[in-house]
């Protein structure tokens, strides 16, 4: 039996969570947005907390966190700013699936890079999953492994890379060649400077400018064995993939519930026609239909991060998660345009959030 009471820890970490994301990124929202980045500062704040660090203490971590608990944590962000959430989320990745799915060498090699809450986190990784064809669906990549001899080439294009291009540690999914569905994607490991990697900046984006992200052109690219992070189509490869996915649907879930509450409280407090406008219906239904939507959707991605945590059948677990973050993305969307409208004119304004809110939502597909 599914539990969803968060437990005493669980509720520590949220509130923790919730009170960074409320006093450190919603103030600094619209700055990061114009600057096109999250700031150095919002982020050693972050890692000082090990919210950020979430690998094994050797490594200079601050311990693993259950999926069902960063779930929480994305939606705490979420509320704050998506923009920054993605941000901080996306150069999470890469360490974070050299911890799930490297050997020891790998682990030994890249995780102290990261694991210095004063100084480390302030390098970036990053992990390409989304292609211009299959967005992030995992069954769809069409990024190619290719064995020669002993070594792999790697050909194809990723899009939506966050910290593409600042990256320290830069990874993407492929699959072996000859291989579909779930059978044979790897997470591989891009040297520095790799000869046939083109890195092209995501610069015209109608949102999420605090989160900034590149394409990558692939064409032939050689890898040596040891690039790849455990055995291809292996569970711990597609649980460190899912689990971005589900991030991203708890940070979806934080911005629909930081619109619902921004639009309700200006209904309460902007009077039409000698009352509040929330007293028609017209806007009572909305708010209530998007509220209705979020409980069922949060609910949703609480129970795939609970079995993400069990991990006993990975490929009903990915389909899950693909699902879930497909439906918390809408909702947000859907969620944001109609604050905006009830917000009417004023929805429009930079003097309240709820555009960028919008903007930002509309990015994520």
């Amino acid at each position: 039996m599914l539990n969803f009471s968060p437990s005493e820890e669980q509720e520590e970490v949220r509130r923790l969570a919730s009170s960074l994301s409320i006093d450190l990124l919603r103030p600094q929202a619209r700055a990061a947005e114009k600057q096109g980045d999250i700031s150095q500062n919002v982020m050693r704040t972050l890692a000082q907390t090990g919210l950020t660090l979430p690998f094994a203490e050797e490594y200079g971590g601050a311990g693993p966190i259950e999926a069902a608990t960063y779930a929480l944590v994305a939606e705490e962000l979420g509320y704050g700013d998506g923009g920054q959430a993605l941000s901080i989320l996306g150069s999470l990745m890469g360490p974070l699936c050299v911890e799930l799915a490297g050997n020891v060498s790998q682990k030994e090699a890249y995780l102290p890079d990261f694991g210095d809450a004063q100084h480390g986190y302030l390098e970036r990784g990053c992990l390409g999953i989304a292609e211009p064809t299959g967005g992030y669906e995992l069954r769809n990549v069409q990024t190619i492994l290719k064995r020669q001899g002993n070594h792999y080439l790697l050909s194809g294009v990723k899009r939506d890379v966050l910290h593409g291009e600042q990256a320290h540690l830069r990874l993407v999914l492929a699959r072996i060649e000859g291989t579909s569905d779930y059978e044979g994607l790897s997470a591989v490991l891009l040297p520095e400077q790799a000869s046939g990697l083109e890195v092209r900046p995501e610069t015209q984006k109608l949102g999420l400018q605090a989160a900034p992200s590149a394409t990558f052109h692939l064409e032939n690219v050689v890898l040596p064995e040891g690039a790849l992070l455990g055995e291809p189509g292996s569970p711990a490869v597609l649980s460190a993939a899912s689990l971005y996915l589900l991030l991203r649907a708890g940070v979806a879930c934080g911005m629909t519930r930081a619109a619902l509450e921004y639009a309700s409280r200006y209904a309460e407090e902007r009077i039409a026609f000698g009352r509040p406008i929330v007293s028609y219906q017209g806007i009572a239904f909305m708010l209530a239909e998007m509220a209705m939507k979020l409980d069922a959707v949060r609910l949703f991605l609480w129970q795939a991060a609970t079995l993400w945590d069990q991990g006993q059948d990975i490929a009903a677990i990915v389909r899950d998660v693909e699902a879930v973050q497909k439906q918390a993305i809408k909702l947000a969307q859907s969620a944001t345009i109609d604050a905006v409208q009830v917000m009417g004119g004023a929805g429009f304004l930079q003097d309240h959030p709820v555009e960028m809110w919008m903007r930002n939502a509309a990015s994520m597909e």
